[in-house]
């Protein structure tokens, strides 16, 4: 087992079950209604429920999970011959590496996303908390695109630096 399916593995999961408890307490932090959306005042001039809040953050959280883990099973059905074939550039690296590879990359997905929804809703329990000073949060869009943009680069600098597959002979 390589590292890299040891961490993409464990942070997948113990990601879910953070979204999954940050998720019931932010819930129960929250106001009724919800502010959602703010005003360039800072305040807020878009509310919802906490309830619907609460449902539409979970249910966009499980299907991207889902829709994570239904590509995930698709690709490990692509027999290991036709990798090379796929990524020729990386034909050298041997078709079970690049196959484990791009799946290990895959499960990051996830992890990111999940990640990423924990740092949004904490952000939105403190927009919502009249006690919280702090009111800029203007830094979570970049940090969601230099999350993104590192697992995209992941995959190619991880395969350069695999190390060449040899026969046994």
């Amino acid at each position: 087992m390589s590292i890299d399916h040891f961490a993409s593995r464990v942070w997948r999961i113990l990601s879910m079950l953070a979204f999954g408890v940050s998720l019931l307490f932010i819930y129960r932090g929250l106001p009724d209604p919800t502010a959602v959306h703010f005003g360039e005042t800072g305040r807020g001039d878009g509310f919802l429920p906490k309830e619907e809040v609460f449902y539409l953050v979970a249910g966009i959280s499980t299907l991207l999970n889902v829709l994570a883990l239904l590509l995930i099973k698709t690709i490990e059905k692509i027999p290991s011959e036709k990798w090379s074939q796929i990524v020729a550039v990386f034909a050298e690296k041997g078709n079970e590496t690049i196959k484990s590879t791009f799946v290990n990359w895959l499960h990051f997905f996830p992890a990111i996303i999940n990640t990423y929804l924990i740092l949004v809703m904490r952000a939105l329990l403190m927009l919502n908390d009249e006690r919280t000073n702090q009111t800029d949060y203007s830094y979570l869009p970049a940090l969601g695109i230099v999350f993104l943009l590192l697992w995209l680069i992941y995959l190619p600098i991880r395969l350069f630096t695999s190390p060449k597959f040899e026969e046994e002979l």
